[in-house]
């Protein structure tokens, strides 16, 4: 007697779940924390939801991806020339040629995916820099230019509720709407057969 088992693994849920999580942390901290703690309670919880929202777009595409060529409408949708595109985007718009929707990164949706993208990038490829000595004459005037010119470098200052929510809303936003186009809803399953 033969026995069948086949299997997928889709985890884009429980990343999405573990950022909601996270953001939730955050805001909880201020009821039990005070002072420093509080804060790098949030910090911590911010940064982490904020990672994992960018993170469930990738892993939700790439779900997508992997389940297009098993259905009718998408069975030619070449998934090894997907997973070969190195670049986001160039993954993001290969789905959404497929689907039929075209993607404008200045506004709505795929701007704050883009905004997301650039932030991500900036924690992953984080870079110290120095600020040369300067001579401040008089204290009660100085420059405020010295950090203008390069504070985009920093990540940490976008780690904060607003954010955490704002991607994390994209992220949902995003998953709903490539579901939508797509027809497609991967989970995690196994199944038996005798």
């Amino acid at each position: 007697m033969a026995h069948e088992y086949y299997a997928e693994n889709h985890d884009w849920d429980l990343t999405l779940r573990a950022a909601w999580c996270l953001c939730m942390i955050g805001q909880a901290a201020e009821v039990v924390q005070t002072g420093d703690e509080l804060r790098e309670r949030q910090f911590s919880s911010y940064l982490g939801s904020m990672l994992l929202s960018f993170c469930a777009i990738e892993s939700f595409s790439a779900s997508v991806a992997f389940t297009m060529p098993t259905t009718e409408r998408f069975g030619s949708f070449d998934f090894p020339r997907y997973v070969a595109s190195r670049r986001f985007w160039d993954k993001l718009q290969n789905l959404c040629d497929v689907v039929g929707h075209k993607i404008d990164k200045s506004q709505g949706l795929f701007q704050t995916i883009a905004d997301m993208q650039q932030w991500r990038n900036l924690v992953t490829h984080s870079a110290p820099y120095r600020i040369e000595s300067t001579t401040v004459a008089d204290i009660t005037h100085a420059p405020t230019k010295l950090h203008r010119n390069l504070r985009a470098q920093e990540y940490t200052r976008k780690v904060d509720l607003a954010h955490a929510k704002k991607f994390y809303e994209a992220a949902v936003e995003y998953v709903a709407f490539l579901k939508d186009a797509s027809g497609i809803e991967p989970r995690a399953m196994a199944k038996y057969t005798v």
